[in-house]
C-alpha cells in the first residue's frame, strides 16, 4: 500500500470512529452537548452511507451497496442500543447507591 493510500485509509477509519463515538455519546450527554453529538453522528453516518452507495453505483452493483449500507445501519442500531443499555444500568446502579445512603464507618 502506498503512503498516500495509507493516509487516506487512516483518515477514513478515524472519521468512522469519530462518528461511532459520537453515536455512543448521545445517551451519556444532555442539553446542547447531546444536540451537538447527535448532529455530528448523523452527518457522519449520512456521509458514510452516501459513500457506500457511491461504491455500489461505481461498480454497477447495487446489491453490494445495499449490503454495505445494511451492515452500517445494523451497526448503528447495535452500538446505540448497547450504549443506551449500559448508560441505563449505570444510572440504576448509582440511584440504588444513593437510596441506600452513605456506607457505615469502619471503626
Amino acid at each position: 500500500m502506498s503512503e498516500e493510500g495509507f493516509g487516506l485509509h487512516l483518515w477514513g477509519a478515524a472519521f468512522q470512529a469519530c462518528s461511532f463515538l459520537c453515536l455512543m455519546a448521545i445517551p451519556w450527554t444532555d442539553g446542547k452537548a447531546r444536540l451537538f453529538v447527535s448532529i455530528v453522528a448523523a452527518a457522519g453516518f449520512l456521509s458514510i452511507l452516501g459513500f457506500q452507495f457511491y461504491i455500489g453505483y461505481a461498480e454497477q452493483d447495487f446489491g453490494l451497496a445495499f449490503d454495505l449500507m445494511m451492515v452500517t445501519v445494523a451497526s448503528i442500531i447495535l452500538y446505540f442500543l448497547g450504549s443506551w443499555l449500559v448508560e441505563r444500568l449505570f444510572r440504576l446502579y448509582l440511584l440504588s447507591r444513593r437510596r441506600k445512603g452513605p456506607p457505615p464507618p469502619n471503626s
